[in-house]
């Protein structure tokens, strides 16, 4: 299931560009970023606000300047807290950029550690951190030079990467010997079927069964992983992609609410305004 999964039918690098940027604005671009994983690293920077991050069954609060790296493979979310706004910037990137060839000694003695499966970052890397300024620093070097959108700009970008990797190693915050108490990757089928199929009609007994786990165990497991039921999570999913269509399509609230899975307009209505704030005509207008 893992291959047509969360990554969401996304590209995020290639052989010739192998990393992506994203800027992110909730909840002015989308309401959250529902849980999902991907295959590549993740870096973000918190330029404004406050928020949290969702890493396996960690929760990171966040706020203005604070950094997150996330490993591959890991089931990982974003929300807004206590703000207005919540601004920030990621790059995902796959670890062939950093790592193309694990028979270097910097590999092997240092970079080694990422790519462990009982490695832990302890997040988020904020003031605390003795090499802070420069990690921040690094990172938004890199953010500048990802926008030259040249063969100079992505050598800038490997070179602050690289920088960046080596101060949290020194900085002491990688740990090994951290063994999770829940194993997430029992539940990806179900997140990934999610996902891709959030229109259809989907049941929990079904989600179940793509997992091979009996429906009381499975609902059980998702909310420890995730933090929400698995109805919660896939009415989130159809919202959050009500929102895009309702800001880049010209779509009315109904044929959003039909295109993501609803049948019932005023059911669609009451759940798109839990989670926003706001009716969906509402966040048209905005838009």
């Amino acid at each position: 299931m893992k291959d047509r999964s969360t990554e969401e039918k996304r590209h995020h690098s290639n052989a010739r560009v192998p990393y992506t940027c994203y800027k992110g604005i909730i909840p002015d671009w989308f309401p959250s970023v529902p849980l999902h994983w991907h295959r590549e690293f993740e870096l973000a920077y918190i330029h404004d606000g406050k928020g949290v991050f969702r890493i396996e069954e960690q929760i990171i609060p966040v706020e203005s300047g604070d950094i997150v790296i996330i490993k591959p493979g890991a089931l990982h979310s974003t929300d807004k807290t206590e703000c207005k706004k919540f601004d920030y910037d990621t790059i995902v990137f796959d670890d062939s950029f950093l790592f193309g060839n694990h028979a270097e000694r910097c590999f092997t003695d240092l970079l080694s550690i990422f790519e462990r499966d009982d490695s832990f970052i302890n997040l988020p890397i904020n003031s605390n951190n003795p090499y802070y300024d420069e990690i921040r620093e690094n990172t938004l070097d890199l953010f500048e030079a990802a926008r030259l959108f040249s063969g100079s700009g992505d050598l800038k970008v490997k070179i602050s990467l690289l920088e960046i990797f080596r101060l949290i190693i020194e900085s002491g915050i990688v740990e090994t010997g951290y063994k999770s108490e829940i194993s997430s990757d029992s539940i990806k089928p179900a997140v990934d079927y999610i996902r891709e199929y959030y229109s259809d009609h989907i049941t929990v007994d079904m989600l179940a069964d793509k997992c091979h786990l009996s429906k009381s165990y499975f609902m059980n497991l998702f909310k420890k992983v995730t933090g929400n039921t698995v109805i919660g999570y896939l009415m989130q999913v159809r919202v959050d992609n009500a929102c895009r269509l309702l800001a880049n399509e010209n779509m009315s609230a109904s044929e959003a609410a039909l295109s993501v899975g609803y049948t019932n307009i005023s059911n669609f209505n009451r759940q798109f305004k839990q989670l926003t704030g706001c009716t969906p005509k509402e966040y048209k207008k905005r838009k």
